[in-house]
């Protein structure tokens, strides 16, 4: 169940088994001689529930990871919320789609990537890590996902001091861990993060019935716990609303993409998928 209250206990179960994550960027910069955890927030929409995330992190001492769309830079609001989470400790950073927003054209993606670079270290964040989304609804030609900006060759020697979580993140830091996330409203260990949208690996992702279970994979390892605030709600009836509301939502979309035309028209509103 996608509620706030079970984040609470479960970070309040992994601080009393001496468990506390850190950010990405601390395990790049000194890479860490025993297990970590990295709490890795990946934010599309809504930046009051990421906050509220955040402060029950703080409130049990664990550091997450925010990655942030950059359009809700745009925002002063959005801004202002961003640095309080900053200020509780937390790494905030860039959520990028740029291959996508730019239909594979890697120039266009690197201008709009450097941009948005610059706009928020302009606002006071540093960037050392950033993370791609995963958009359900794009039709790509020519290229496979948003990963493909930092495969590049040119642009990881661009941008050589930034490590992009789901292409180089592992190589960089040198050590393996699991990477768990909440994609899909469940629980998954997700195999090969880094080239399953290349090959087709998820006959090999092994789900987890709840938190609990993924709080006994994290003890005695390294994981990534990946983590999207804006589907998570105050209580379960809510929760619930939602969850049927995506299935809903997944399973005409799955329907309207065998239709070449339809296939075409989600493609230029793929956007709206941040909001589910």
């Amino acid at each position: 169940m996608f509620i706030f209250r079970e984040w609470e206990n479960f970070c309040k179960r992994l601080n009393e088994d001496g468990i506390n994550s850190v950010t990405a960027s601390s395990v790049l910069e000194n890479r860490p001689d025993k297990s970590f955890l990295i709490l890795k927030h990946d934010v599309e929409t809504n930046l009051n529930r990421a906050l509220m995330f955040a402060k029950i992190e703080n409130r049990y001492h664990h550091k997450g990871t925010y990655y942030i769309q950059g359009y809700l830079l745009h925002d002063e609001k959005n801004i202002s919320i961003m640095k309080e989470i900053k200020n509780l400790g937390h790494e905030v950073s860039y959520h990028h789609d740029v291959m996508d927003s730019n239909n594979g054209d890697m120039y266009k993606a690197k201008e709009e990537f450097e941009h948005y670079i610059r706009l928020f270290e302009n606002n006071g964040f540093t960037i050392k890590t950033v993370c791609q989304h995963g958009n359900p609804l794009v039709e790509r030609n020519g290229y496979n996902s948003n990963r493909d900006f930092f495969r590049d060759l040119s642009i990881k020697t661009l941008f050589k001091d930034i490590s992009e979580i789901m292409v180089n993140f592992r190589e960089n830091i040198k050590l393996n861990y699991i990477y768990i996330s909440d994609a899909g409203y469940g629980w998954k260990i997700i195999n090969d993060p880094e080239n399953n949208d290349i090959v087709d690996s998820s006959y090999k992702d092994i789900s987890l019935k709840d938190l609990n279970e993924v709080a006994e994979r994290i003890i005695n390892s390294n994981v990534i716990l990946s983590v999207h605030p804006h589907r998570w709600n105050s209580n379960k009836i809510r929760a619930k609303m939602k969850k049927k509301f995506f299935d809903k939502i997944k399973s005409i979309a799955k329907l309207f993409y065998k239709v070449p035309v339809i296939k075409k028209i989600m493609h230029r509103f793929y956007f709206l998928s941040k909001k589910i």
